[in-house]
């Protein structure tokens, strides 16, 4: 487990995020500007940095990451742990809806666009490439401290896997 970097540093804000319908979400982006359908507060969150979301690496992690963000609402109303899972990209809120309409994404997987200042959650985690302007594929889980308690990563042109998502969480249940 490690902290995460500490958002109010030298006077500087906290990186700001916005879903798909352009609504604010705080870093990190545990509780949610409603409480509807998975988007409110959590005990933890995978936060599921996307270098392009369009791209063909990405759009089949969202087909898992759906089915796994579904399951984790579903285990929650069994009265397991509450997990989310949080999409973050540099691409705009608007491109982000579309992608959520073409995948028919549900209201349990959150897409965030970390657009404006540009990557600044990815950079909060260390997770942005200054040369490409995009987050590495890397997963964060993270506490409503923000404190971290897993990293599965990727390397380019990769994809992660559900499983290793699904273990990192499943240890973090366990410990908790």
């Amino acid at each position: 487990m490690t902290d995460a970097p500490s958002p109010d540093v030298e006077g500087v804000a906290p990186p700001a995020l916005r879903d798909t319908f352009g609504q604010p979400w705080p870093c990190p982006p545990i509780v949610g500007p409603d409480a509807s359908a998975g988007r409110g507060e959590v005990e933890a969150a995978w936060l599921v940095f996307l270098p392009g979301a369009f791209t063909p690496v990405c759009t089949s992690e969202l087909t898992w990451l759906a089915e796994m963000a579904v399951g984790f609402a579903h285990t929650a109303d069994e009265g397991g742990p509450r997990v989310g899972v949080r999409v973050i990209s540099c691409d705009a809120a608007p491109v982000l809806r579309r992608v959520a309409e073409e995948t028919g994404a549900p209201d349990e997987l959150v897409l965030l666009s970390d657009f404006w200042p540009h990557g600044a959650a990815a950079d909060h985690y260390g997770l942005l490439d200054r040369q490409t302007g995009r987050p590495r594929r890397v997963s964060v889980l993270v506490d409503a401290d923000g404190v971290e308690h897993g990293r599965v990563t990727a390397e380019p042109g990769r994809a992660r896997t559900r499983t290793e998502h699904e273990t990192v969480t499943e240890q973090w249940s366990a410990n908790r």
